[in-house]
């Protein structure tokens, strides 16, 4: 019997070791999720990580301007108006007139209808 309970306590470690490697694993793909392990049961709980990507910083005491960041050469002064062959025109709204006046026609029916009778 001690061999029996000396085994299982083996896989109780073992167990626990490949719990503890999956929770590290996990948390390489996903780091803002933190499990703890308390007692007999595993509670997860979620960090706050400072926002630090993309060069912003809750902590700067200097605040950049949007306007020494932005690249103007890449726009042109002046919006080209768009060289178009449909023009808008003013006129009356025709109420009850489709946009797309195409109707499909319905299909023939199918050679396996029986005729009405009468």
């Amino acid at each position: 019997m001690p061999k029996l309970t000396a085994f299982f306590e083996f896989c109780l470690s073992l167990n626990q070791w490949l719990a503890n490697m999956l929770t590290l694993l996990f948390l390489n793909v996903i780091p803002d999720v933190v499990f703890t392990d308390s007692s007999d049961s595993m509670a997860m709980a979620t960090t706050s990580r400072k926002l630090k990507e993309n060069g912003y910083d809750l902590n700067d005491d200097v605040k950049t301007n949007a306007h020494d960041v932005v690249n103007l050469e890449d726009y042109h002064p002046i919006d080209p108006v768009p060289s178009s062959k449909a023009i808008i025109r003013p006129g009356p709204i025709v109420h009850g007139t489709p946009l797309n006046p195409y109707i499909p026609k319905p299909s023939p029916p199918g050679p396996g209808h029986p005729k009405p009778l009468g």
